[in-house]
């Protein structure tokens, strides 16, 4: 857009977010970071995914490039008058994320969306005047759907008895949220701690690792991310045709399917319905709008917590979602489930099964707090128990495995104590014993011990 001939530093760690509007986690603003200058090249030429950057950008970004659509170049020190000292870091990060994403040196990003202001009438695909009663779905509809088809992705991460599409399956190994063990597929650490984090961060873990996929299954990712930058420009409740898109769009369409990002009945269907976690996917409103729909959709009351832990290490779960169960039988044993109540309780066996598949201690006391009953909450949660939960993973650490490398049958006491002092020395000693004339020294001391009996000794 404009190039000012130098870059403007702030006080940002590299690889840290920003702090304006900026999340723990890899949203789309460092997802486009990363992508190489042919890419963003590629992807500005597309007049969608202009306006879908524009408006998913923080209020002042926005400022910045409408104030620069229509000047070709700009000095430096006039940008610095466009702020009061007292904002001067949050001027520096924003000009940072502009430049991060080449906006500030892209001609095409400026032309795109000069084009989008002044023509309004593009459209990405039409949408169907009228649709026969037995195909419609209304708003409710979907979002349950999208809440149905998100679970069973988060469902088959949690229980590895069942089998998921080889799309999912591909995805969540390649995100190192499951692993294979002893033939069957198992949740990782990484993949503990994914189901602990909110529904915004789970949908753009898995669509950016998907993105990433593609390029291996001869798809083109740039195509991929300007699609979905279209999608978040349709209507929530209205029904679009399937042959506007292209093959390669309509192939896409039918992968986010599967997350629950659009709805289309069969693979027949001539229509599909976008849902709302694919419209606000890119919109500066996607974290409020997806919690809000996770909220409104829940009935497993996890946002005011379900789980009572009792000092006796029995847990009671007040819900009756399948997935909140699959996820305590992770690290609970399972004794009975009621319509609305499951009972369980923590024991040296199931404990050390999540240690096995990689969960940790603190992780799973912070799954209990997180979800925890306000009741529980109320009086604090039993300390006592999480700190047998860390003795138990205490246990598993005591033995410390190294590499190591034996020498015996020395010729005499004085040849074994010159050894025993070179490998001091060089800092290889690990044990000895005088008496047997034995001494243990590290792995990667193996060959200078060697040599040094060998020369000396032989």
């Amino acid at each position: 857009m404009l190039c000012f001939g130098q870059r403007f530093y702030s006080n940002r760690i590299p690889g840290v977010p920003y702090s304006s509007g900026a999340r723990s986690t890899l949203d789309i603003f460092q997802y486009l970071s990363s992508l190489s200058r042919n890419d963003l090249e590629e992807l500005y030429s597309d007049t969608f995914t202009c306006q879908a950057i524009l408006r998913s950008l923080p209020p002042r970004c926005k400022q910045y490039i409408l104030k620069m659509l229509l000047i070709e170049s700009i000095q430096v020190n006039n940008v610095s008058s466009w702020t009061a000292q007292s904002n001067k870091q949050t001027h520096l990060e924003s000009l940072e994320r502009l430049e991060d994403l080449k906006i500030l040196i892209k001609q095409e990003f400026q032309s795109n969306i000069k084009e989008s202001i002044t023509n309004m009438k593009n459209v990405v695909v039409s949408a169907v005047e009228r649709v026969e009663p037995n195909l419609q779905m209304s708003v409710d509809q979907l979002d349950s759907y999208s809440k149905s088809q998100w679970e069973k992705v988060l469902y088959f991460l949690s229980d590895d008895s069942e089998t998921p599409p080889e799309l999912i399956a591909d995805l969540l190994a390649l995100s190192n949220l499951t692993k294979l063990n002893d033939g069957s597929m198992v949740i990782t650490s990484e993949g503990f701690k994914f189901l602990l984090k909110d529904i915004y961060t789970q949908i753009w873990t898995l669509i950016i690792v998907y993105l990433n996929s593609l390029e291996t299954r001869g798809k083109s990712r740039r195509d991929a991310l300007a699609f979905l930058f279209k999608l978040s420009f349709l209507s929530l409740g209205s029904a679009y045709y399937v042959n506007d898109l292209t093959e390669d769009e309509k192939s896409l369409l039918f992968d986010l399917r599967q997350f629950g990002l659009v709805y289309i009945r069969s693979e027949k269907s001539e229509i599909f319905y976008p849902t709302r976690l694919i419209i606000s996917l890119t919109t500066g409103k996607t974290v409020t709008v997806i919690k809000d729909l996770a909220k409104e959709m829940s009935n497993t009351q996890k946002e005011q917590g379900y789980i009572i832990l009792e000092t006796n290490f029995r847990i009671y779960a007040y819900t009756a979602s399948s997935l909140q169960i699959s996820l305590l039988s992770l690290f609970v044993k399972m004794l009975y489930r009621l319509p609305n109540l499951s009972v369980g309780i923590l024991t040296r066996e199931s404990i050390r099964t999540a240690f096995l598949h990689g969960i940790t201690a603190d992780q799973i006391v912070d799954f209990i707090k997180q979800n925890g009953h306000p009741n529980m909450l109320k009086v604090g949660a039993p300390e006592i128990v999480f700190e047998q939960i860390r003795i138990w993973e205490n246990e598993r650490n005591r033995i410390l495995y190294k590499k190591a490398v034996l020498f015996d049958s020395f010729p005499t006491q004085e040849s074994f104590n010159m050894t025993l002092q070179y490998a001091k020395d060089l800092s290889f000693y690990m044990w000895a014993s005088e008496a047997k004339k034995v001494l243990v020294v590290s792995d990667n001391g193996f060959d200078a011990i060697k040599n040094y009996i060998r020369k000396n000794f032989a």
